[in-house]
């Protein structure tokens, strides 16, 4: 808990740097004010651990690259980010500052992991060695997927840099997956399997990744004959470990209860928290998805946390994803994701208390209104009227974008427009289970693909009548992107899920109307241009086809 702490203070010391421009990636970086002597100190290695695990918000609040371009959320509307990354269309080009931004990050995080793998020895670090070396590598391994599945081949830096590098080349991605499954190996059973400190790196994250890694390139032209059954094993020793400490919450809705975090089902998490200095600009989960209440219905709503987020609608859910959960009243995870009545909180509102606004689930097509002051029926005459498909533009002209809001990330501990508190959930048991289900499908045993599939329908189902229904007998890759869809709605990596599992191009093109609008999407987009200004300072970064 002590060291809890004082890595909670270092973080407002880091505050300057992380808000701050930086230099260019391969150029030599000092992490923080301090000198730097002091990261040849043990306390130093240990702050540098701190300093990189706060980078990692940066990474996973890029929702541009984790959430535009999919098949399950687009944009709210057609800026020139949103043409590029939710619709792919012509003008996406190497000047993005997203791509430049999320490059930097991620070089930062991969320098950092070098020095403190450079300096730290078992003189300095002591007993602490073979921990802070193992999650050092573990940071560098997935900051190298991060880059080599968003831009392709990138340059392999495994070394600290003290000079500012002129020259580099970009390594292969099969080098660069031969490099993150080496490490990964290299380093499991080196971690505890679980932790008391929030948000340490474990085992058990180490054995999830790796699973993940030798899955992702199990679909690669290079893939090795056994990566499908690795990683099914791999995942396995989570699964089916009820000595690792993991188990599935359950039901869906304990598993994101605010008062449950850091429950037995989270393998690791990025830590926010109520104290403003650590949290900085806290976790915008909670506030992402859905719309501005207080705006569009002043006179039923104010401003109150415990009753609503502050939502700037970010991102929208496609109207599409929730068809995807068939049976949204059999299926608890629709009413545990979807907040879909609003009651009056304005004190000066008549009817305050009352029923302000309904959603009904969206295959009820009954007309009750539940006496509701503002009904939205998920479609009218054959068209959605939840956050309309045919253009963004007019919708946010008329204000009518109006949707359930995901309230899996309701945070009622912070006051109105606050960063959120709550931890960032990055792997959890729920995907570590669908992602094994992957596994073993692709090594051709389907039997424990639909064993493991079916453990979290089951978890889903409200009873024991309502699992026999959704319980699977047969499924292919877009079945378990269904699944994938509605178990993890809101969470990370989409995209990149999509990108694994070689669906992008088509599934893509099926939901999102943005993609269908500027036709442009191809083979190209499967990785994001190189950074022009990285380019610009570096010889041999070559761009990537057709940007």
């Amino acid at each position: 808990m002590k060291r809890v702490k004082e890595q909670i203070k270092y973080l407002a010391l880091l505050a300057i740097c992380l808000l701050s421009g930086c230099s260019d990636f391969l150029d030599s970086y000092n992490p923080s004010a301090v000198t730097d002597d002091f990261y040849n100190t043990k306390e130093g290695q240990q702050k540098l651990l701190t300093d990189i695990n706060a980078r990692y918000r940066n990474v996973f609040n890029t929702g541009e690259l984790q959430y535009y371009g999919t098949d399950i959320y687009m944009a709210i509307s057609e800026e020139p980010a949103e043409r590029m990354f939710n619709g792919y269309d012509k003008t996406f080009n190497s000047t993005a500052p997203i791509v430049g931004d999320y490059w930097k990050v991620l070089y930062k995080i991969v320098q950092e992991s070098n020095i403190l793998l450079n300096r730290c020895t078992p003189d300095i670090a002591g007993s602490d060695y073979t921990s802070l070396t193992a999650q050092a590598r573990f940071f560098r391994a997935m900051a190298y997927y991060y880059l080599v599945e968003t831009f392709g081949p990138v340059p392999l830096l495994t070394e600290e840099n003290t000079s500012v590098i002129q020259q580099a080349e970009r390594t292969g991605e099969q080098a660069i997956y031969t490099f993150i499954i080496t490490e990964l190996n290299d380093i499991k059973d080196k971690l505890d399997m679980t932790t008391i400190s929030a948000g340490k790196v474990t085992n058990a994250a180490v054995i999830h990744f790796l699973g993940k890694m030798y899955l992702t390139r199990a679909y690669k032209s290079f893939a090795e004959t056994d990566d499908f059954s690795n990683a099914a094993t791999t995942f396995d020793l989570l699964v089916e470990n009820p000595a690792s400490g993991y188990a599935l919450q359950e039901n869906y809705a304990a598993l994101f209860d605010e008062n449950n975090q850091a429950n037995s089902e989270v393998i690791w998490a990025i830590q926010y928290g109520l104290d403003k200095n650590y949290r900085g600009d806290g976790n915008p989960q909670q506030a992402q998805f859905g719309f501005n209440i207080v705006a569009l219905e002043p006179d039923l709503f104010i401003k109150n946390q415990n009753d609503y987020s502050s939502v700037s609608r970010k991102y929208w859910v496609n109207p599409k994803a929730h068809e995807l959960y068939t049976d949204p009243e059999a299926d608890t995870r629709y009413d545990a994701t979807f907040k879909r009545e609003y009651y009056i909180n304005n004190p000066d509102n008549a009817d305050y208390g009352k029923l302000g606004i309904y959603f009904p689930r969206w295959n009820d097509k009954s007309g009750m209104s539940n006496n509701a002051k503002r009904f939205y029926p998920f479609k009218q005459d054959d068209e959605y009227v939840w956050y309309p498909q045919s253009t963004a533009l007019p919708v946010l002209e008329t204000a009518s974008d109006r949707m359930p809001m995901v309230r899996k990330f309701s945070d009622t501990k912070i006051q109105w427009g606050e960063g959120g508190s709550r931890e960032d959930v990055i792997f959890r048991l729920g995907d570590t289970y669908l992602l094994c289900a992957e596994a073993y499908l692709g090594a051709g045993n389907k039997k424990l693909a639909l064993e493991r599939i079916n453990s979290i329908r089951k978890r889903a189902a409200k009873d024991a009548t309502a699992y026999e229904a959704m319980k699977l007998t047969d499924l292919d890759i877009n079945v378990i992107m269904d699944e994938r869809a509605r178990e993890l709605m809101g969470e990370h990596d989409r995209w990149f899920d999509l990108k694994r599992t070689q669906t992008l191009l088509t599934r893509v093109p099926a939901y999102n109307p943005f993609v269908v609008k500027y036709d442009n999407l191809n083979k190209n987009h499967l990785v994001r241009p190189i950074p022009q200004d990285e380019r610009n300072k570096v010889d041999g970064l070559s761009q990537n086809e057709g940007y």
